[in-house]
């Protein structure tokens, strides 16, 4: 199977200097459609954090959209307000880093008690390490991502730690794409294993949080969700929530991997997820260190 049409997105255009040109000015144009009431999110945006939303800010969600116009402009403005949603009037006007004065998630004094909240519940979520970049790219190019939903044992359903998690899996997302053309061109996978998740960990509208904001809000290409050595109660109860949830362009990228580890591994090389690329969680090569990662992104300011 090729690796670049494996899943059957569409290719990228090539983006020359005069391809681009034309296509800033097209998304401009779409944007100045949009009522006001519509892109609320968006007009402060440009207000409050210009810098943010530069070129290279507008370019993620041309790609992501395979330079759609239409479609890149009702995203970027969806995004503005969700990120506001999750990260307050403040917060979201900084950029999603953990490294430097500035960054949202930086533990700043000045910031208010409320902010300060979302600050710690939102480093609570990254260290329960339910979503996390394995740093490693399938033969396609695409950035892998593993998802554990076993990392919820202990996890108290409230709104307070539903958001922060939300907002967790933001900065993950933002962590890869930001600065990364290739990914930003050829999207991500993730891999998930449920395998000793248990009921009680299902949280049903932080799944729909997190499905929004992955498939309707941040400039992400979704290549596929891998679900591997699902458990006994996956196909009667998270497998119809997931299709309730899910757009239908994605519930056809879902593929489920079940039997023994061999056999999933063999099965996850027919997709170029190679044993080198993957999580040793699941029998590969790749031992994932969440705080390693989370203190080295604070030390590059990212």
């Amino acid at each position: 199977m090729d690796p670049l049409t494996i899943y059957g997105q569409r290719p990228q255009p090539e983006e020359t200097p005069e391809f681009l040109s034309a296509k800033f000015a097209e998304l401009e144009d779409e944007l100045s459609k949009i009522p006001a009431e519509k892109k609320v999110g968006w007009i402060s945006a440009t207000e409050k954090c210009p810098a943010l939303v530069a070129e290279s800010h507008r370019l993620m969600f041309l790609r992501c959209e395979v330079f759609n116009v239409k479609e890149a402009a009702a995203r970027i403005c969806k995004y503005w307000d969700k990120r506001i949603e999750l990260f307050g009037k403040v917060l979201a006007f900084k950029p999603l880093h953990v490294g430097g004065t500035e960054g949202a998630l930086h533990e700043n004094s000045e910031n208010t008690k409320e902010d300060a909240d979302r600050v710690r519940f939102t480093w609570k979520g990254l260290y329960l390490g339910f979503m996390r970049p394995t740093m490693t790219h399938d033969t396609g190019g695409r950035a892998i991502v593993f998802a554990d939903p076993s990392a919820f044992k202990g996890y108290n359903h409230t709104s307070d730690e539903r958001y922060g998690v939300a907002r967790s899996t933001w900065y993950v997302l933002h962590n890869i794409l930001e600065g990364n053309d290739t990914v930003q061109k050829l999207g991500v996978v993730v891999i998930a294993y449920p395998h000793h998740a248990k009921i009680s960990y299902v949280d049903r509208k932080l799944m729909k949080m997190n499905m929004e904001s992955i498939t309707g809000c941040i400039p992400v290409r979704m290549g596929s969700f891998h679900i591997c050595h699902p458990p006994w109660f996956f196909g009667n109860i998270i497998f119809p929530l997931i299709k309730v949830i899910m757009p239908d362009r994605m519930k056809k990228r879902i593929r489920v991997h079940s039997g023994s580890q061999e056999k999933v591994l063999d099965s996850l090389e027919k997709f170029g997820l190679e044993r080198s690329v993957l999580p040793s969680d699941i029998g590969g090569d790749v031992i994932l260190d969440t705080d390693g990662w989370l203190q080295e992104c604070k030390k590059k300011g990212l």
